[in-house]
């Protein structure tokens, strides 16, 4: 008997915000069509992300408990509904909506959501593709207008977007990155590109930026926010851009905590319209959904693009790891605490 007949699929569901206690496999429905435009994906891998964990904990609240989590995912078409003519049954695909609801074995998804995959590219790579590279994409090349000889600072640069955001600045000739992670993944940085690697415990890992780019770097990343942001604001040079990616500092251990969420803001609370006029130093945020759903034809320009670097083996995911759907609280664990190199991806089965 098929899914389909048995009418159950397994999903990772959240059934509160909280703790990985409350972030559960279930029995789901079968999805089925809901309107023409629609298809029917038979999920492979889905990738995971800081923004599941802050979905999880309450930071962002778009739907109450219990819903299924997850979103990015790679798979096959299954099923199209009858106004689809760009997808057809069997068709490889990458699937990002904005939206939670992926990490499931079987979705059912608007098509305009969904983009033809290379033939080279594994489940494993199309899963860890749409967030992380979109994410460095836009935050390099339309907010950060990165241009040749210019300096970039990477936070996380181990990490998904940290990752992404390397290969994509060394598209550009003479770009000098500072990439910042802890000294057990220097060498794996190097390797990726950063050309200067910082130790990112260091309590005063902005002096060392300093010392590697004394005139200030073109573009700063930051995906903390907190202190960490309003230190890196103040290592931008001239005409350059400080973009807040990420709250990663309110989510320090299980659950959220008000402490947290205060600390931040009380932190970046002293970023001045006057300092930002009398250094030229620009400072902006990201939010890749967001540029999704407002600026859709954007949006599909830039991961055609990625798609054609990753076909020309120009840039490409590094997975960290692979855990099935009953290891997520384990997989979401490894990410949290800042273990992994690259994406930590999730398999139905």
């Amino acid at each position: 008997m098929s899914r389909e007949e048995f009418n159950e699929i397994l999903s990772v569901v959240l059934t509160d915000y909280g703790g990985c206690g409350n972030v559960q496999v279930h029995n789901t429905p079968y999805p089925k069509l809901e309107n023409d435009s629609q298809v029917i994906v038979d999920v492979k891998a889905s990738g995971l992300n800081f923004a599941d964990i802050y979905t999880r904990q309450g930071l962002t609240r778009e739907t109450p408990p219990p819903f299924i989590m997850g979103l990015e995912c790679s798979g096959v078409v299954t099923k199209v509904g009858e106004k689809v003519t760009k997808l057809k049954t069997g068709d490889h695909v990458l699937v990002h909506t904005g939206k939670h609801g992926l990490h499931s074995e079987i979705i059912c998804t608007q098509a305009e959501n969904c983009f033809l995959i290379p033939e080279n590219m594994s489940w494993e790579d199309a899963a860890a593709f749409p967030i992380n590279y979109l994410t460095a994409y836009f935050c390099l090349f339309d907010i950060g207008n990165l241009r040749s000889n210019q300096a970039v600072l990477i936070p996380s640069a181990a990490g998904g977007v940290g990752w992404a955001a390397t290969q994509l600045a060394k598209t550009i000739a003479n770009v000098k990155v500072i990439g910042l992670a802890s000294p057990c993944k220097h060498e794996a940085i190097f390797h990726n590109g950063v050309d200067v690697a910082i130790d990112s415990l260091d309590p005063q890992w902005d002096q060392a930026v300093k010392l590697a780019c004394p005139e200030g770097v073109d573009i700063a990343l930051d995906s903390t926010s907190g202190d960490n942001f309003s230190r890196t604001q103040l290592l931008v040079g001239h005409l350059g851009r400080a973009i807040l990616i990420g709250a990663n500092s309110m989510i320090e251990g299980e659950t959220l905590g008000l402490w947290r969420i205060f600390r931040s803001w009380w932190t970046t609370r002293f970023i001045k319209p006057v300092d930002l006029i009398l250094n030229n130093r620009i400072v902006a945020g990201f939010h890749l959904s967001h540029i999704k759903d407002r600026m859709p034809q954007r949006y599909n320009e830039a991961l055609l693009h990625l798609l054609d670097l990753y076909q020309k083996k120009i840039i490409k995911p590094r997975i960290d790891s692979i855990w099935s759907f009953s290891q997520v609280v384990e997989a979401t664990n490894r990410l949290s605490k800042r273990q992994n190199i690259g994406k930590v991806i999730l398999t139905p089965r």
